[in-house]
């Protein structure tokens, strides 16, 4: 569908990349990764017809239908929210006047036979295309907008008077309802809940055509893609597998070209040592010409290209032994709305908590009264007298100081840091070269932001507070902060959609939803695992009401078939998961190697199962150890 052969792209002096070979066929899925300012953005605008190459040519099958959606500047009309969906349908009214016209041609006296048939078959073509999307085109469209976030209050919003991130959202809803032949993604998770970016990857497995996308979300980039086109060092390298993948072989691949680098610069080394030592001898300058020769035919050796690895240690304050905070049943409301209530919540020193749960649900508060920014309606929260407090709150940019630069407001806040060591976090975070002297009163919301989570993150405390701090930086930029925050022996309290940062570093998690506040001894995987077998569990008590006990006997060989038979205790259960999982890596590797994606990426769902399956065992067995202390 897509090809791009020996693209080139510049801007003024600036190359971005050059010998871009690519294809894209029907039902491919591609993540599109590189560091920011790389041109990865550029690649989707090129196949939109947005920009052109500078040299070589991006083909496009024609009249293929594409749809696109920008990170920003989502086009919108002057429609409300329900209408602005329904625009996805589009071609059913020119579908319906076309049934109306052929209804009216029929309807002639003394038609010919052979025009009567053929008219007939028109018509009922069409009325199988209409049949197919317009009568259910208003319940789909709803559908589509509530999982995507949308209230029922929203749907006659007007469009153009809401947020930009609204008005992505919406369009990202107008283009799954349109069911283009190819989905190009810039960053579709910016603005959605972690419920929303869950069901927006189980639509992308189920949609029948390709998916090129743009992600900082690596569950969403493991879980979905099959292929990874990665720009490096002014190249788009294409390597078959996940980013997972990708990334152990870019790892493998830097390791053997460095190597081979120093082992030329140690050649290179002694050959010059030989050719300076023996060039002035009448005798050996021959060699020493000869040795000159081979060096300057020798093809050099580059070493690889590699991000600077920056780590950084979070300013720790003294430790607090035993509880650092606690809220004993407390509950809190605005205008008359219960947000929360009876929440119990104690963290010990040195824990690290994610908090997980839909947009509106009560996590911010929650984090709010944690941090005494917030008074409970009723209750008590409490403190450590130890407990020194830094917190993100989402906006927190607010209270920068403008006429300060970017520099200047890391210098003031990170008093135990050179200016060297301060560059460099401030480049993790996406500040480089001449924008570390940029006044903080010309900054973007999404600079402002990124500043002061570095803000917050200088700060010396014992109890750090995250209010969504990942949602402007990139996925680089995301490793770093989670390897700082794994570092960092104090205690944390993080509010995410992150599902990788909430599985990497949580300790324990709480489900923020309904007005409860639900604590699971696990990471986001194992409350997940938990929250889904407690939801079968239900449905089945539910459907079980009513029936005759014969329907438990339905499927004799059930017990045998099922992996999960209560015929399996934990441990022989454990024992079964780990074998197999050894299995489905092994078949895993033989499909890349076989490039059979289609399995690679059903053996890949597989093992997360297995891997989540495994962590609910795990934490099953710690709760039975407590509950047997």
């Amino acid at each position: 569908m897509i090809v791009f052969s020996n693209v080139k792209v510049e801007f003024g002096t600036q190359e971005l990349y050059s010998d871009v070979n690519l294809m894209l066929g029907p039902d491919d899925r591609v993540g599109l990764v590189g560091q920011n300012g790389t041109g990865k953005s550029t690649i989707l605008k090129l196949i939109v017809g947005d920009m052109t190459a500078s040299a070589g040519q991006v083909q496009v099958k024609k009249n293929l239908s594409v749809a696109y959606l920008p990170q920003t500047g989502a086009k919108v009309g002057d429609h409300t929210v329900l209408e602005e969906a329904l625009l996805a349908f589009r071609h059913l009214e020119q579908v319906h006047e076309e049934m109306i016209e052929t209804e009216h041609k029929m309807s002639v006296r003394g038609l010919p036979q052979r025009e009567l048939d053929a008219l007939l078959d028109r018509y009922s073509h069409l009325q199988h295309v209409y049949e197919k999307d317009g009568y259910d085109c208003e319940a789909r469209a709803k559908k589509v907008l509530v999982e995507l976030g949308f209230k029922q209050e929203d749907f006659e919003k007007r469009v153009k008077t809401q947020s930009g991130g609204f008005q992505v959202r919406l369009t990202l809803a107008r283009m799954l309802l349109q069911e283009p032949e190819l989905l190009l993604l810039d960053e579709p998770t910016n603005y959605l809940d972690i419920r929303s970016i869950e069901w927006l990857q189980q639509y992308l497995a189920d949609f029948k055509g390709a998916v090129l996308m743009i992600a900082h979300d690596r569950y969403l980039l493991d879980g979905l893609v099959d292929r990874i086109w990665a720009i490096e060092n002014k190249r788009v390298v294409v390597y078959p597998g996940n980013y997972s993948d990708y990334l152990a072989d870019k790892d493998r691949r830097d390791d053997q070209q460095q190597k081979k680098f120093e082992e030329q610069q140690a050649l290179i080394k002694r050959t010059e040592t030989f050719i300076a030592k023996f060039k002035g001898r009448k005798d050996t300058a021959p060699r020493a010409m000869s040795r000159q020769r081979m060096l300057d035919k020798l093809e050099r050796v580059e070493a690889p290209v590699t991000a600077p690895k920056i780590y950084f240690q979070f300013p720790e304050a003294e430790p607090v032994y035993g509880r650092a905070f606690e809220l004993r049943s407390v509950a809190k409301g605005f205008g008359g709305r219960q947000v929360l209530a009876h929440v119990n919540l104690a963290v010990k020193g040195g824990e690290k908590l994610g908090l997980f749960g839909a947009n509106g649900m009560g996590k911010t508060t929650l984090l709010r009264m944690i941090a005494g920014k917030l008074n409970p309606d009723s209750g008590e929260a409490w403190w450590s007298q130890k407990t020194q407090l830094a917190y993100y709150e989402q906006g927190a940019e607010d209270f920068l100081d403008d006429s300060l630069t970017v520099l200047e407001t890391a210098v003031r806040i990170g008093s135990g840091y050179t200016e060297n060591q301060l560059k460099g976090i401030l480049g993790t975070f996406l500040f480089r070269g001449d924008e570390i002297d940029k006044k903080v009163a010309v900054l973007s919301g999404g600079e402002r932001s990124r500043l002061a989570i570095i803000r917050v993150l200088l700060t010396p405390s014992n109890l750090l507070i995250l209010d969504e701090p990942t949602n402007h930086l990139d996925i680089q930029s995301r490793e770093v902060l989670f390897d700082a925050m794994a570092r960092y022996e104090r205690t944390v309290v993080f509010a995410a959609h992150d599902r990788y940062m909430l599985d990497k570093l949580a300790d324990k998690t709480v489900r923020v939803e309904g007005g409860e506040v639900v604590l699971f001894p696990g990471n986001y995987s194992y409350a997940s695992a938990k929250v889904k077998a407690q939801s079968v569990k239900d449905k089945g008590q539910s459907k079980g009401k009513g029936q005759s006990p014969k329907s438990e006997l339905r499927n004799p060989k059930s017990a045998i078939q099922n992996p999960k038979s209560k015929i399996q205790n934990p441990m022989e259960r454990m024992v079964s998961l780990q074998r197999r999982l050894e299995v489905v890596r092994d078949a895993y590797r033989q499909a890349k190697e076989r490039f059979e994606l289609a399995r690679a990426r059903s053996l890949a769902e597989e093992e997360r199962g297995i891997l989540s399956e495994i962590e609910q065992l795990k934490a099953d067995q710690v709760e039975d150890s407590v509950g047997q202390g």
